[in-house]
């Protein structure tokens, strides 16, 4: 009895269509040669052609990797599902979140943090005078020497 053939390879070509949805809406579709996500039990890639399933996500980063020559896109979730259809992966995640967003929540919040009365606070001059006082008198404890 004859073993059935082998699939063909892939061309470059042929990908597959893929969805990120959160509680907030889709945050991101198209299509795609690869998706990299953050299966319960460990991180999986899907191709086309994957078999078809349905699994639970933990918190990480899905990695999609589009099919036109653009750079991998990275959204963070915080758990959820993955189904993978022929043709087809939607991420359904309880929270979603594009790595460019990430960034950009970082450095407004590092934005409003330098801005804080707090901070305005350590740059002026008296704070500037009163901490190199005590690295002063740190440097004289150090070497044993008596305070002055």
């Amino acid at each position: 009895m004859a073993s059935p053939p082998l699939p063909a390879l892939l061309d470059d070509a042929q990908g597959i269509a893929l969805q990120v949805i959160s509680l907030a809406g889709e945050l991101w579709s198209g299509d795609v040669r690869e998706v990299s996500v953050p299966g319960s039990t460990g991180r999986f890639g899907v191709m086309a052609q994957h078999a078809p399933l349905l699994g639970t996500l933990r918190e990480g980063m899905v990695s999609v990797y589009p099919l036109k020559a653009e750079p991998p896109l990275h959204v963070y979730v915080s758990g959820g599902y993955v189904e993978v259809q022929p043709g087809r992966v939607i991420v359904m995640a309880d929270l979603a979140l594009r790595s460019d967003d990430i960034d950009q929540a970082r450095a407004r919040v590092a934005q409003e943090a330098a801005r804080s009365p707090m901070a305005q606070a350590f740059t002026d001059e008296d704070y500037v005078r009163l901490h190199a006082e005590l690295m002063h008198q740190r440097a004289l404890q150090l070497r044993g020497l008596p305070w002055k």
